[in-house]
């Protein structure tokens, strides 16, 4: 994926007020690759999901990036220099109704190298380096139908090789960055 372009795709600003959002994560990539987690089997929420890192904001951040940098490291235990900002996806909301910004990121340092030193603080169990060119499959992505508090389609798709789930937030956060980027290019 073009790197630059997807940039020029993105908000570069943040101009959300502090009570209209409640969390950030990192849509972490490279151009190859994007990074998902497979959230640990213990956690309380989303067990077992592939998600990326992220996390409810502080009292104290104002903006989403700085929620987003902050997660990064307290999950893998590195710095957060190694991610660099791209900008800012619109805010999605999860099932519960929480207003989460995704941030998007370029890792710094070759993809190998990331996950020989990263180090889960328990809440994940795997990272998946997972192909763009793979989430570019239109074909592969499915919907179904949510029952919640409004009956909505969920985005879901499979991911190989290894049996991994992308749906639910994580897989709209994707599709939209996906639709936008395939929307330029016919233009």
């Amino acid at each position: 994926m073009d790197l630059h372009r997807i940039k020029n795709l993105l908000q570069q600003e943040h101009t959300l007020s502090q009570d209209e959002w409640k969390g950030a994560v990192v849509f972490l990539c490279t151009e190859d690759k994007v990074l998902f987690i497979k959230r640990s089997e213990n956690m309380p929420t989303h067990s077992g999901q592939v998600a990326f890192f992220g996390g409810h904001k502080k009292a104290h951040e104002h903006d989403p990036w700085i929620s987003a940098q902050r997660e990064f490291s307290e999950e893998t235990g590195l710095d957060s220099t190694l991610v660099e900002f791209m900008g800012y996806l619109p805010v999605i909301m999860t099932a519960r109704l929480q207003a989460i910004v995704p941030v998007m990121a370029r890792l710094t340092i070759p993809m190998e190298e990331f996950v020989k030193r990263a180090k889960s603080n328990g809440e994940w169990d795997v990272l998946i380096p997972y192909p763009w060119e793979e989430l570019c499959r239109e074909k592969d992505w499915h919907y179904a139908w949510r029952n919640g508090y409004t009956r909505a389609p969920v985005l879901f798709r499979m991911m190989r090789p290894e049996p991994h789930l992308l749906w639910g937030a994580t897989a709209s956060i994707v599709w939209d960055l996906l639709r936008r980027y395939f929307a330029e290019e016919k233009v």
